[in-house]
């Protein structure tokens, strides 16, 4: 089945909660700072309670939802852009992602699109807070073979 790729309607893949043990452990092999590690540290960093690393929410919905609908079609990354870090993500908020497709170009050949997706991140603590966005470059196979 070919998946249809559609400019500017916007999917949730859900919400997820980032334990304290879960930031710790992310932390330790990916981006080990204090504020991500220790919480007595956490508590005395300008954030004031341990946070997860900024690339460990996009990673998490990344391969654990978005990779699951689209591997098959993917040929190549080609960059990620305008990553933005707005507000940092605290142990147990609820963190919602969302994802648009913002451009659709066919290459010339006919066999491959380029596709810019935008992530927006949410935290639903007290009400739907933008914390992070980046725009996903992808080339993405045009094979009728995709399942």
């Amino acid at each position: 089945m070919k998946l249809k790729f559609q400019v500017g309607k916007t999917i949730s893949l859900g919400e997820k909660r980032f334990s304290k043990e879960e930031i710790i452990s992310y932390a330790k092999q990916m981006d080990p700072l204090p504020f991500h590690l220790d919480e007595e540290a956490a508590k005395a960093s300008r954030f004031g309670g341990l946070v997860c690393s900024g690339a460990q929410p996009f990673y998490f919905f990344y391969v654990n939802k978005w990779l699951p609908i689209y591997a098959n079609t993917i040929e190549a990354g080609m960059g990620i852009d305008q990553w933005k870090l707005i507000a940092p993500v605290y142990v147990n908020h609820k963190i919602e992602c969302r994802y648009t497709l913002n451009s659709s170009k066919t290459t010339k050949s006919n066999r491959n699109t380029i596709n810019q997706w935008k992530f927006e991140f949410f935290d639903h603590e007290k009400s739907p807070k933008l914390v992070q966005s980046l725009l996903l470059t992808i080339l993405h196979s045009n094979s009728d073979t995709h399942e």
